[in-house]
């Protein structure tokens, strides 16, 4: 039922409504927030269209019915910069409580409002901390998370008006509140305000809400002249479109302004003159081959002279070493401007791209920074590599920072959280902290000029408007070759996972047939993918591929031509673990250009074959599972039973000497393996061969078995 229901709500909440006349035209509408609704992001993405339809329908306002006391701020924030951004007066109703994501949603509309008996706040940072880290690494961890979270709220802040102060004191129990001569909460106490303290008076302003109030219509006739609530859920746009049908779809809400869509660039179309638009989503800076999708945009950008690259970045971080070339080798020799648009995280990895451009511009609700080097696990570093690696990125990432005009201190704060930021005597960000800064800091003027950012922009067309550029928008996308080798190394681990079961099916049957070009065709797939995505170049192309067959060639001696020495076996197993893990992680024994040389001459970084390692063991075990389910019900299964030719000498196949044989065993006859059980294979028994399954052990030919038990037409042995 709750899968039918989400069902239901991604459905109505796209059907198009009647036309004759908006109904939410000149109201107000209603969406009720829970846990359940920001847990499930399908669940979200629904009340989201719902919210969107309010927007296009005309509505005076949005309400938001807040019920929220478990859901974690963090992976709220994200969430609450989608409602910070609809173009619409949104009010929040804490409607009994706004802890955690709550708050964050909170922050993100225009006015709060507070039932009575209500509570708002209490948002802290929660990330799981592994034990086994030193207190420093820990502390690391934290700081990042914090930073992060807190550069977020400050952003909602600025743009919905808010205190900052208070939203601060939410996620940072260090930071206490004190407004005026009333404290609100001392040091080492979260804030979170009840709602007398919410809708206080505080110089004048009241400190967080607008007022107390017991039934959200009473918020509607403030809100709106006609005072009209409609509540907006599933049941509502069911009704709405069952009249749909008969009524011809309103084309546009009157008044609204439909958004603009980003054009895409036609494969034929030249970059000359035009302004392009590079787009960093959240997982894009993970995959290797949307990196070498960059590094060739780059280059046509080069060759077929665009006035201006854009990144539009809303990332979370990704790859280091990859980015770090990125910035110092692809982003250094563009002889076009280079522009970021931070929209609205460029976090870690993405800070340090938007660094290396010529200039920066944040969205309202923005926040950039947090570029702390994790481990590929995300998993933060131990003390000393911790140490190195701060030292490392910092000396690559000043030259390049340097050279764009940008502040060396800003990057080393990002990277360093021992560092802070302090500006002429001005405390930006305290040491311990590591740097995260949000629109508002990202843009303040110190000696006259901003600290990082040019500006705040709501849009590429508004950052072309303010850099003064002519030529007309485009969007890179990736060409057919670069998308099947993104799809590839996002889902390799099925790839490696196919191939092996397809493999050992292969083996199981005599010839080549389906099962062999399966896998095949999922390792040729592999190998291919990689080779695009840049993982994979030139030569060590062939030698990689000849590991890989090389290993399933003594894997093959092992099971067939000399089976139980183990060795071949081995040795096998760990050529196709190294060809595969090489092909998803590359080889960098050595530092990328610019990094200085780890001491004693010799550095490798595991970290950089972490996900190789996942996907290889992902895969591995999934081949697993699914080759013991085969074992333990392929006899049984109705369509391999289909494939046993049954008439060719009349009968059925009961008919046939052989199982007229196997059905005269009886549980407790004693025999000899003939061939290897694997588990599978022929014995001999009553002067009789018949074929029988060795559970557990594999067991050698010539060895004694007796019948442990009969299954219908199965005969399971074990070992005398």
């Amino acid at each position: 039922m709750q899968t039918l229901r989400v069902f239901l709500f991604a459905i109505f909440a796209v059907w198009p409504l009647c036309a004759g006349e908006s109904v939410l035209k000149g109201a107000v509408a209603r969406v009720a927030v829970t846990d359940s609704d920001l847990d499930d992001l399908r669940r979200w993405q629904a009340l989201r269209n719902w919210m969107d339809e309010a927007v296009k329908q005309g509505a005076a306002g949005l309400v938001l019915d807040l019920n929220v006391t478990q859901s974690p701020a963090q992976a709220t924030l994200p969430l609450a910069e989608e409602v910070a951004r609809l173009k619409i007066k949104t009010h929040a109703y804490v409607n009994p409580a706004a802890i955690g994501g709550g708050a964050l949603l909170a922050l993100a509309c225009d006015v709060i409002w507070m039932a009575p008996g209500s509570r708002i706040g209490a948002a802290p940072p929660k990330v799981k901390v592994e034990e086994s880290l030193s207190p420093k690494a820990q502390d690391t961890v934290l700081a990042e998370a914090l930073a992060i979270l807190k550069a977020g709220v400050r952003s909602l802040c600025k743009l919905k008006g808010h205190r900052p102060e208070v939203a601060e004191a939410f996620v940072d129990r260090e930071n206490g509140l004190v407004v005026g001569s009333t404290t609100f909460a001392t040091k080492g106490e979260l804030l979170l305000l009840d709602a007398d303290a919410a809708v206080q008076s505080v110089d004048g302003k009241p400190l967080l809400a607008r007022a107390v109030t017991g039934e959200v219509e009473a918020l509607a006739k403030s809100a709106t002249p006609s005072g009209a609530l409609v509540t907006l859920n599933a049941a509502w746009f069911e009704k709405r479109g069952e009249t749909a049908a008969a009524t011809k779809p309103e084309a546009k809400a009157e008044g609204v302004k439909a958004e603009p869509r980003r054009p895409v660039l036609d494969r034929q179309q030249s970059y000359k003159g035009k302004v392009v638009v590079i787009p960093v989503g959240e997982d894009d800076l993970i995959i290797p081959a949307r990196f070498e999708f960059m590094k060739r945009t780059l280059t046509l950008c080069n060759e077929q002279g665009a006035e201006a690259v854009v990144f539009d970045l809303d990332t979370p971080g990704g790859l280091a070493w990859d980015t770090i070339t990125l910035m110092m080798k692809d982003l250094q020799n563009l002889k076009t401007r280079s522009l970021a648009f931070v929209n609205t995280r460029a976090i870690s990895a993405g800070a340090l791209i938007a660094m290396a451009t010529d200039a920066i511009y944040m969205a309202p609700a923005s926040a950039i920074g947090a570029s702390t080097p994790v481990s590929g696990d995300g998993t933060p570093l131990a003390e000393a590599e911790r140490a190195k690696n701060n030292s490392a990125f910092m000396g690559m990432a000043r030259t390049v920072v340097r050279e764009k005009g940008h502040d060396v201190r800003i990057i080393e704060g990002m990277i360093d959280m021992d560092r802070g930021l302090v500006i002429n005597g001005r405390v930006i960000i305290p040491k311990g902290e590591i740097v995260t800064l949000d629109s508002e800091q990202a843009t303040m003027l110190i000696d006259g000029r901003p600290l990082l950012a040019k500006g705040v922009a709501r849009s590429i067309e508004e950052i072309k408007r303010l850099e003064s550029l002519k030529g007309g928008i485009v969007t890179a996308e990736p060409t057919g070759f670069e998308m099947i080798a993104i799809w590839v190394t996002r889902y390799a681990a099925i790839l490696i996972l196919i191939g092996l079961a397809g493999g050992y099916l292969e083996m199981q049957t005599p010839g080549f047939g389906f099962p062999g070009f399966i896998a095949a065709g999922a390792f040729a797939l592999f190998f291919f993918g990689h080779y695009v995505a840049g993982s994979l170049a030139g030569k060590e192309t062939m030698v990689v591929a000849a590991i890989f067959i090389l290993g399933l060639v003594l894997i093959g001696v092992e099971l067939f031509a000399a089976p139980g020495t183990v060795l071949p076996g081995l040795i096998g197993f760990l050529c196709v673990m190294v060809a595969l893990v090489y092909a998803m992680s590359g080889w960098e024994v050595a530092p990328p250009a610019g990094e200085p040389a780890a001491s004693g001459g010799f550095s490798f970084n595991w970290a950089a074959y972490a996900t190789g390692f996942r996907n290889f063991a992902l895969g591995v075990t999934g081949a697993a599972v699914i080759i013991t389910l085969l074992c333990l019900w392929l006899p049984e299964l109705r369509p391999f039973r289909a494939l046993v030719l049954q008439t060719s000498a009349g009968g059925t196949v009961s008919d046939s000497p052989a199982m007229q044989d196997a059905a005269k065993v009886k549980a407790g006859d004693s025999g000899t393996a003939r061939s290897a059980l694997r588990p599978y294979g022929t014995i001999e028994t009553g002067g009789r061969l018949v074929e029988a399954m060795a559970e557990g052990d594999y067991v050698q030919s010539g060895t004694p078995v007796r019948v442990r038990e009969v299954q219908g037409g199965k005969i399971i042995v074990e070992v005398v």
